[in-house]
């Protein structure tokens, strides 16, 4: 038996490994740019423990948006590897694969936990086997893999998973009266490291009362029922109460005015995104998966668009029945109570954006174990059982097949846009993904050129289309005539320098290193655009209240490079950097440029002002040794 269970094991893990490797060569995207290949904290070139420290204190954000568990893995990636995309992926399909065994191992004590009187090891091996197998291969999860800095999502749900089956085994060595408190006490120990990943791992209250309520139901609370009652209120209802004060104390997490949709939006679409990650996950469709999914369209009302009430009476459905069916048919109520519970934090009333695939790497585990569960077990009583068998058997070849070509389509950056803009048409940031490619490919194009040029344009055209206010589609037009050295049309400057004034801003709008690309532009000298056209698009970008303090202070900075480097007017560049140091108070970055800029001027005095605020934000050595640097530079200066 144990023979077979590793060969098992091997052969799940071998086909996860064939699948996914070709997908390792893949360029890093769009957010691993931000987290890894443009955060110089990350990148350390040794395991020291000092060059440790500096890569767990990276990021841009602060606790507990900080992540400080899977930046200091990007970190030790970098320390081994350099900046090379292989590492990082290789990386985490290991994390993907090990997250797999621990599928694994939950599963068999999910069975243990709901077969006490019917055991049978050969089912329990069964369903697990099944369950990792098809999460493992599953297509939905090909994003989460091997788009490098959703490591953080995989960090937290590996460790949640751990945590889980902590509990459940606890729960059961205490049923049977043997010793299980110590388990029991190891469970927000591993919570814990998860959430330093990602704070997803904060649901685990929701989980485990959904694994209480369904697998864990009819197990027994052992000879001391009291204590176990203090630890589930300790771990289920303290945490959910203060949970929900930290959520109304802070009303920043509502923040929607980056966001190109209202919080009204927002919450009545997703009952349909719900919905749709539920057809992704048992009947996966090649052309409906990708980072894109802006040609969803918003739920404006119960009744605009129709089906929006319909998935919310769906859901109610679900959950009612999952409620009073949890104790004649716990997998199913358990699935349903773990998907629900799973998309709590970023399906419900968070500012985040209103769809990505990855916010099922670990709720999408409920309903792949009920479906496993249906072919493996619950059909073991059927006539038929063989064909349900063989008909699973197919089902999981069929998702291993859309998986291998979703892994690539993720090889190249080439295949990913185009496959992107080709699956999603209707969709102004996947149309935009593809004209980015060839407008970087015209600079090295010969004569192929204009047709290259072309076809940029005509994506950019057709992101327009879906979005006549695409900001990056107007960008785009200005690069594209940047790239074949034309000044850009003052109709495209205007629509944008519109588009900017009073339109929606934020992320998934435009992207703010845009602003920074043509100051670039301007700085490397014979650029065709004039400077009263950059000028009108800061000026316009400024003007618009809706940015939040990252997209403001990353414009500010690009106007303070603009002045400081092209027209060499050093007091509007410290106008603009005071600005954005003072939208984005946290950063050492900002407030450094500030005080480099008055000892320009002579100001030493406020330059070491702004030292000293600088020094209060700084989050590494790096940035405390360069800080004390300038100041002791001025301060010798000034003969101190």
């Amino acid at each position: 038996m144990q023979y077979k269970l590793l060969l098992a094991l091997s052969a799940i893990v071998a086909a996860s490994l064939a699948i996914y490797t070709p997908g390792l060569n893949g360029p890093f995207l769009f957010d691993d740019n931000i987290h890894i290949v443009q955060n110089q904290w990350v990148k350390i070139n040794s395991l020291a423990a000092s060059e440790l420290l500096r890569a767990w204190n990276s990021s841009f954000n602060d606790f507990p948006a900080s992540r400080p568990l899977a930046q200091l893995s990007f970190g030790i990636n970098h320390a081994i590897a350099g900046l090379d995309p292989w590492a990082f992926k290789a990386t985490n399909l290991a994390i993907h694969i090990l997250t797999g065994v621990a599928v694994f191992l939950f599963t068999r004590l999910a069975y243990r936990a709901i077969a006490r009187n019917t055991y049978d090891a050969k089912y329990e091996l069964g369903w697990a086997l099944a369950t990792m197998a098809v999460w493992l291969l599953h297509p939905i999860n090909v994003s989460t893999v091997l788009y490098a800095v959703q490591r953080m999502t995989q960090i937290s749900a590996l460790f949640t998973l751990l945590s889980l089956s902590a509990y459940l085994w606890g729960r059961l060595q205490l049923a049977e009266n043997r010793s299980g408190f110590g388990w029991l006490l190891l469970v927000p120990v591993l919570a814990a490291i998860g959430f330093l990943g990602k704070e997803n791992a904060a649901l685990l209250p929701l989980l485990l009362l959904a694994c209480e309520l369904t697998l864990l139901n009819k197990v027994s609370l052992g000879r001391r029922p009291g204590a176990l009652r203090a630890l589930q209120v300790t771990y289920i209802v303290v945490p959910l109460i203060l949970g929900a004060a930290y959520f109304m104390t802070h009303p920043g997490l509502v923040y929607y005015d980056e966001r190109p949709f209202t919080l009204e939006e927002r919450v009545l679409t997703q009952p349909r995104i719900l919905w749709f990650y539920l057809r992704l996950l048992f009947i996966p469709d090649i052309s409906q998966f990708g980072l894109f999914h802006d040609d969803i369209a918003l739920s404006t009302s119960l009744f605009s668009p129709p089906i929006t009430i319909l998935a919310v009476m769906g859901i109610s459905a679900l959950l009612l029945t999952a409620w009073i069916t949890r104790r004649k048919h716990p997998v199913f109520a358990f699935a349903v109570l773990f998907y629900f519970a799973g998309h709590a934090l970023e399906s419900t009333v968070l500012a985040l954006e209103m769809v990505f695939e990855h916010r099922n790497y670990l709720p999408g585990l409920g309903p792949l174990m009920a479906l496993s569960y249906a072919v493996v077990v619950g059909s073991r009583r059927l006539k038929q059982h063989k064909l349900v068998v063989a008909v699973g058997v197919a089902l999981l070849a069929a998702y291993a097949a859309t998986t291998f070509v979703r892994v690539n389509n993720w090889s190249s950056f080439q295949t990913f846009v185009m496959s992107s803009a080709n699956n999603h048409p209707a969709s102004a940031r996947a149309n935009f993904a593809a004209a980015q490619f060839l407008i970087s490919a015209v600079e090295h194009a010969d004569e192929s050129r204009p047709q290259i040029a072309q076809a940029a344009a005509d994506y950019l055209l057709k992101g327009l289309e879906a979005d006549s206010r695409c900001l990056n589609c107007l960008f785009g037009l200005v690069v594209l005539d940047l790239h074949l050295n034309q000044r850009p049309s003052d109709a495209t400057v205007n629509m944008l320098s519109d588009a900017l004034k009073d339109g929606d801003v934020g992320p998934t709008r435009v992207s703010v290193s845009q602003f920074s690309f043509l100051v670039d532009w301007q700085k490397a000298g014979g650029s065709s655009m004039g400077n009263e056209q950059l000028e009108s698009i800061l000026d316009a970008a400024l003007a618009n209240p809706k940015w939040g303090y990252t997209g403001r202070s990353g414009i500010e900075s690009a106007y303070r490079e603009y002045h400081e480097f092209v027209t060499k007017n050093l007091n509007a560049a410290l106008q603009h950097g005071i600005a954005a140091a003072d939208a984005w108070r946290s950063q050492w970055k900002p407030r450094m440029r500030v005080a480099r800029l008055l000892l320009k001027l002579g100001r030493r005095q406020e330059a070491l002002q702004h030292l000293d605020v600088a020094a209060s934000v700084a989050r590494n050595r790096e940035q405390t040794d360069e800080t004390e640097q300038v100041r002791q530079h001025i301060e010798s200066a000034l003969g101190k």
